[in-house]
């Protein structure tokens, strides 16, 4: 089958579309958070999704099913996991401070990387560690009062995401990437499912509904402009999830992992362009604080890979 080419168009460069793109994408979905759940509107994405996938897979002969079924199935959870946690969050802080929870997830495989596999912190890694600490500490300071576990799902979404990308690049860097992302859309579309029927059938108390709704909310009727929109959110998702799976197909993972962080400035311009939403001056600096310590352990890692 006819493989498509996105040469010349380099992969540092499709990485920051595919990453400007999810960012306009995810503040997007400001728009429909309080029309259903994050396990409806997940549900209802993926289905969006596959579709795309579906037709992604036949213009480029990618295979769709996985070799390692076992690795797969966990990696999936733990990237769903991410995911669930990083969306149900959103609703509740600006995007921008949000996205750099998520974004904690090279402290976290650092961490991680010295507990499980035993490889040696040098002193300049402790420093990044407890700068990017710093960092979440600044984005959470100014909602002390009003501080939530909920506030904390995007640390533990930065979390599941390092186990995550730690599962892929050592256990499934020879499956096919549509394979690994129609996992995920199947997972997550599965989840979501589970998750709305639990709360349709077990209610919640309205207290908490009342304090994270887009979490704890039953099945509910939608109109045809949330499918529109939920429709319009799935293009872009898929638009930049196949440009980030095709930068990191043709570049080397260390090379482009530094481009992940416009994903910040996208999601910052566009929730002001769209909501007037910015953070606060701490939380910009905070910010700040996790892209510098996450481009310093991207750039230590590659400088590490070069001297091997």
């Amino acid at each position: 089958m006819k493989q498509y080419n996105f040469a010349p168009v380099s992969g540092p460069l499709l990485l920051v579309i595919g990453i400007s793109i999810l960012g306009v994408s995810d503040s997007l979905l400001l728009i429909v958070w309080e029309s259903a759940s994050v396990g409806q509107f997940h549900f209802i994405r993926s289905i969006f999704i596959l579709c795309g996938i579906l037709l992604v897979s036949r213009v480029w002969g990618l295979s769709l099913i996985p070799r390692q079924w076992t690795l797969m199935v966990v990696r999936t959870f733990f990237m769903v996991s991410a995911i669930l946690l990083y969306f149900t969050a959103m609703p509740l802080m600006p995007i921008a401070e949000a996205g750099a929870g998520l974004f904690t997830s090279p402290i976290f495989v650092l961490l991680f990387s010295a507990i499980c596999l035993k490889e040696p912190i040098r002193p300049p890694q402790f420093l990044m560690v407890g700068v990017g600490m710093l960092g979440v500490v600044l984005i959470l300071l100014p909602n002390l009062g009003q501080l939530t576990i909920f506030h904390l799902f995007p640390v533990g979404a930065g979390a599941m995401y390092a186990i995550a990308s730690m599962l892929t690049f050592r256990h499934l860097s020879g499956e096919s990437p549509l394979a690994i992302l129609m996992c995920f859309m199947v997972g997550i579309g599965i989840i979501g499912g589970i998750m709305t029927t639990m709360f349709s059938l077990f209610p919640v108390p309205p207290e908490l509904v009342s304090e994270a709704r887009f979490l704890f909310s039953p099945w509910t009727h939608v109109s045809k402009d949330y499918f529109l929109w939920v429709g319009i959110i799935a293009a872009l998702s898929l638009l930049a999830l196949v440009c980030i799976t095709r930068a990191y197909q043709t570049t080397k993972t260390s090379q482009v992992a530094i481009y992940e962080y416009a994903y910040l400035a996208s999601v910052g311009i566009s929730s002001y362009l769209i909501w007037d939403v910015l953070p606060s001056l701490l939380g910009v600096v905070g910010i700040l604080l996790i892209i510098v310590t996450g481009l310093l352990i991207n750039l230590n890692r590659s400088s590490a890979d070069i001297k091997q």
